[in-house]
């Protein structure tokens, strides 16, 4: 009986001493595995068949090793984006402030005729308001970008702010003889949203579609109710745009020239990132030459 005992020992501490050594192995290729990844930010994982505490955790490891690439990733990403939205806008920024003070300099050093001065000093002012309009796009969207505006919701009747932001391009459209056509419900359509954000949302479509539409000679404004959403149709006739462009146009960082001469594209990923953040959607309905329309819809509170 002492011998079975005995060997009874023996093997629990054979036993001990092979798990301990398996252990002291595996946690040897953890700590590995884990400098490895420290040193040289390989994508390396822990592989472990047990299902045992040493098992859990290497699991856990894994986890934290995914987290981290996946986090280290768009952290490139990001400063890829955000270099790469500076060589833009330094673009954007110096074209109109070169121009400014190419005209201002002719004025100043009497390289043009007199009666030309009053010209070249509106059209410097010109260029400077189109500037000063591309630094507040940015300032903006860069607030929107890092969550720092807060929207403050409210029930907004989206025909009336309708209507009072297109009242803003009235002299232009009539200045510009541009034909302009309107649908707008004359019943009461409130939508929960922030006033100031839908000012912004329209002015900026609106305006992309005078730009851009302009060789059209058209601007349509349409508002209809579809299962329970109020939709909102900005249509122009102009030359369209190229189908390879239409899936980035909302892209802050899109090169094409529809989306970036103006500031349009920063103009267009405002609009979209407010009105996401209001529940809505804006999208391409259609574009081809001769017609583009602009869709926007958000849901209905009530309407009467």
């Amino acid at each position: 009986m002492a011998y079975v005992v005995i060997a009874l020992l023996i093997g629990i501490i054979i036993c001990f001493v092979i798990k301990n050594y398996r252990w002291k192995k595996r946690m040897a290729a953890m700590i590995q595995t884990m400098d490895i990844l420290l040193k040289e930010k390989n994508k390396l994982y822990i592989f472990s068949e047990d299902k045992d505490l040493l098992g859990d955790l290497g699991f856990k490891i894994n986890e934290l090793i995914s987290a981290y690439f996946i986090q280290s990733e768009k952290y490139e990403t990001e400063k890829r984006t955000k270099k790469e939205l500076l060589s833009n806008l330094s673009h954007d920024v110096r074209t109109p402030l070169v121009s400014v003070i190419g005209y201002l300099e002719a004025v100043q050093q009497k390289r043009i005729q007199k009666e030309q001065e009053n010209e070249y000093i509106n059209t410097a002012l010109e260029k400077a308001l189109a500037l000063k309009k591309c630094i507040n796009q940015l300032f903006e969207f860069i607030q929107l970008d890092a969550g720092e505006i807060v929207l403050s919701l409210e029930n907004i009747d989206i025909c009336e702010a309708l209507r009072q932001i297109i009242i803003e391009f009235i002299p232009y459209i009539e200045k510009e003889k541009i034909v302009f056509d309107a649908n707008i419900l004359e019943h009461e359509v409130f939508v929960l949203a922030d006033k100031n954000a839908i000012t912004r949302i329209f002015q900026n479509l609106i305006r992309n579609t005078l730009i851009h539409g302009k060789d059209g000679y058209y601007l349509g404004i349409f508002v209809a109710i579809d299962e329970g959403k109020v939709c909102i149709n900005i249509k122009d006739k102009g030359k369209g745009i190229k189908e390879e462009h239409l899936p980035f146009i909302f892209e802050r960082l899109y090169k094409a020239d529809f989306s970036r001469s103006n500031g349009g594209g920063i103009g267009l990923a405002i609009a979209k990132e407010l009105t996401e953040k209001m529940n809505g959607e804006v999208v391409v309905l259609r574009s081809v030459p001769g017609e583009t329309i602009f869709h926007v819809s958000f849901p209905i509170i009530s309407y009467m």
